[in-house]
């Protein structure tokens, strides 16, 4: 099978890494190759770091979504958890990819702000940063995202988002 890009988008703290690590837990027992690229990890492993500026963002999206391709290209399913929070972060990726679904992760502003491990909702409040996608920082919403999820989800949810990428995988392959 070639392989695909799995786009889990959604504000900050939504659960995109969470699912996205739940569910290649269950496609690799499953058999199925697959690798995580975690938006925070990449961001952190670049040389020099990337900004926060729209064009840093922008630069930072298409580089991801370059590297999912390449992963992809060798055979691979890449589970990308990443804010992408502009449609056009998201349409380059899907431009790009062989194969490619998009999850949104669907998670209240107030769960989010709940759940801020980085703190930056609670920045964002006091004033200190302004550009936290869903707080201070327009985020987009796919408009028809081939997946719907809830973060944090439990095992029957994993399971769930896990045999929607296969079956999303296999519509993708079906000759036109």
């Amino acid at each position: 099978m070639s392989g695909a890009v799995v786009w889990f988008t959604g504000p900050p703290s939504s659960g995109k890494s969470t699912l996205a690590e739940r569910a290649a837990v269950v496609l690799r027992a499953e058999g199925q190759p697959v690798a995580v690229l975690d938006g925070d990890r990449v961001r952190a492993a670049m040389v020099p770091p990337p900004g926060y500026d729209p064009a840093a963002r922008d630069a930072f999206y298409e580089t991801l979504a370059r590297l999912a391709v390449l992963l992809a290209e060798q055979g691979l399913l890449v589970l990308v958890p990443a804010t992408a929070h502009r449609r056009a972060f998201r349409a380059r990726a899907r431009a790009l990819s062989p194969r490619f679904i998009e999850v949104f992760v669907t998670t209240s502003q107030e769960e989010c702000a709940a759940r801020d491990a980085k703190g930056l909702y609670s920045a964002s409040r006091r004033g200190e940063v302004s550009d936290v996608p869903g707080a201070g920082a327009d985020y987009e919403p796919p408009e028809a995202p081939e997946i719907r999820a809830l973060g944090r989800e439990d095992e029957e949810g994993i399971k769930r988002i896990a045999g929607e990428i296969a079956r999303a995988l296999s519509a993708l392959h079906q000759p036109p």
